[in-house]
């Protein structure tokens, strides 16, 4: 899906930075994953396989359960992502000693070697996105979206 018509209907410039906030934030995350799922197509990898690749790389194993709490996903839709990153070859399962109805998830030795050809691609995206921003600037709006989301996940915890 390209996102140069959605920036061109809905008139960005318009936007009042306050009151559609919101709304902008959402036009970013679509853009960006958009953005990621064209580039890590010749790699026949989505964005969601990458979250899922990049959690297992930095958390080392997880479940299903974790997965889905993680990445705001029904059990169904992570379970058939999980299927297709597994029939890849970059995903191991193995039984939980703990829960034998769990399962750890870890990156096989593919996708753990498979890393260093995703990650140029999507900082790719991230390059891109940031074109004209002087270092402080993203600096800053790294340090306002870590606030911002730790904010969020305080109001989470307190459910």
């Amino acid at each position: 899906m390209s996102t140069s018509g959605i920036f061109k209907t809905n008139k960005l410039d318009n936007l009042d930075s306050v009151k559609d906030v919101g709304f902008l934030i959402s036009m970013v995350k679509s853009a960006i994953v958009s953005s990621i799922d064209t580039e890590l197509a010749p790699l026949e990898l989505t964005a969601a396989q990458y979250r899922v690749v990049m959690i297992l790389s930095y958390n080392g194993r997880s479940t299903l359960a974790n997965l889905c709490e993680e990445m705001d996903y029904d059990r169904g839709a992570m379970s058939r992502l999980l299927c297709r990153l597994e029939s890849k070859g970059l995903l191991d399962k193995k039984p939980c000693p703990e829960d034998k109805r769990s399962m750890y998830l870890t990156l096989s030795d593919k996708g753990a070697a498979f890393i260093p050809d995703i990650l140029p691609k999507v900082n790719a995206v991230f390059h891109k996105g940031f074109n004209g921003f002087a270092e402080q600037e993203k600096e800053q709006l790294n340090s306002l979206l870590l606030r911002f989301l730790n904010n969020l996940k305080e109001v989470r915890n307190k459910e």
